[in-house]
């Protein structure tokens, strides 16, 4: 009997055998390539009701060993992070205990915390890699609340969800059922979202045995389901990561600016020779801004480079196009006092009309070009973006 499946681009197909060694990460062995960097750490956070298969659902897709029936060891509601290492790989599970009615606004609220939290990290070790809700096709019950109060929100928070529709295995009036819960949660989604939720719906059995009529039980849907974790996860990683270098930029530069007022503000500036001090003070704001350009290269150079450690691991051969970083005006001193020339017609103006200057309106001075200087690169910034 064949089993029909969801695939990534919304068309339906049958499902495919299992085939190709896999080990126990949950990912096909590579014997002839020993040179595959795997990312140390993956995040992966399951959702469903009790008894819809989650445990059972993890050990087909990683390679896990999880006693079924019992689930993650966990104590008391809400999320519980678990902690499998296979082969170098730290998985970090995060489970649910108690998703019931009563408890879903409880649960949401520390669940979207950590979501958000986790997804808007500039570590993407710190992210969600995958994330499934399951729904029993035994039952084929999907209530009203868990789409207002689970998937709507994540959804809308930007998460990408795959719903694993478990126990679909085929059996009386199955295929009519799951294809019944594929309309209902697209045309739900849909209606709640105003928009297309571009959302995986995949069929799996997890567990292979027989029926009662002694007919095989095979176990699919675990490509499927690993293709659209690691198709969300390359998607994730090229929408987010020019937005977290963007914000990353802003910070270390609004840092620096308000680090230069301070030194301003406190700096000591001789009163006979004020102009030179002035340019002391200077210096130091020029010296830390190339330091803070420097860190934002060596920040966006660790970023990239765990990207690329993700999307190895994913199956794309190609690294990241440098280009993906958003472009700036690098202004690399603040204007105003840089006496690195000699002896000028303007420097002895400079140093003239300095004499007659207070120290506060020096102070003041360079305070209006420290925050023009700032106000410059942000703009040019937000004009490339």
């Amino acid at each position: 009997m064949t089993m029909k499946s969801w695939n990534r681009t919304g068309t339906r197909g049958a499902a495919k055998k299992e085939s190709g060694a896999y080990d126990k990460t949950g990912e096909q062995s590579e014997e002839n390539n020993h040179k595959v960097h795997r990312p140390s750490v993956r995040n992966i956070l399951v959702l469903g009701k009790t008894g819809v298969g989650k445990t059972s659902l993890l050990n087909y897709l990683y390679g896990f060993d999880l006693p079924v029936g019992a689930g993650l060891p966990k104590t008391g509601k809400g999320l519980h992070e678990n902690v499998i290492t296979r082969n170098g790989t730290a998985y970090h599970i995060f489970d649910t205990w108690g998703i019931e009615a009563d408890s879903l606004p409880e649960w949401r609220k520390e669940v979207l915390a950590l979501v958000r939290k986790r997804n808007t990290s500039p570590h993407i070790s710190d992210w969600f890699h995958a994330v499934y809700y399951c729904f029993s096709a035994n039952t084929a019950r999907i209530e009203a609340a868990e789409i207002d109060e689970i998937l709507v929100p994540l959804l809308q928070s930007g998460c990408k969800v795959i719903v694993a529709l478990t126990n679909a295995e085929d059996g009386f009036r199955k295929q009519e059922k799951i294809e019944g819960m594929k309309e209902y949660l697209q045309a739900e989604l849909t209606q709640r979202l105003h928009r297309d939720p571009k959302l995986e719906i995949i069929p799996v059995v997890s567990i292979a045995g027989e029926t009662l009529a002694g007919d095989p039980i095979s176990r699919f849907g675990r490509s499927e389901a690993l293709e659209a974790a690691q198709y969300n996860l390359t998607d994730d990683i090229e929408k987010r990561l020019p937005a977290i270098y963007k914000m990353n930029v802003m910070n270390k530069l609004g840092a620096w600016k308000e680090r230069s007022l301070l030194l301003l503000a406190n700096g000591k500036i001789s009163f006979v020779l004020n102009n030179n001090s002035a340019k002391q003070l200077i210096d130091l704001i020029n010296y830390d801004l190339l330091n803070t350009f420097g860190a934002i290269d060596a920040d966006g150079d660790k970023l990239e480079e765990e990207a690329n450690e993700y999307l190895l691991a994913a199956g794309n051969k190609k690294p990241m196009d440098r280009r993906w970083r958003p472009e700036f005006r690098r202004i690399t001193y603040v204007k105003g006092y840089e006496y690195s020339k000699g002896l000028s017609v303007g420097l002895a103006v400079d140093v003239a009309s300095s004499l007659l200057r207070s120290a506060k309106s020096i102070r003041e001075n360079l305070s209006r070009r420290v925050i023009k200087t700032h106000a410059a690169i942000i703009e040019s910034m937000q004009k490339k973006a």
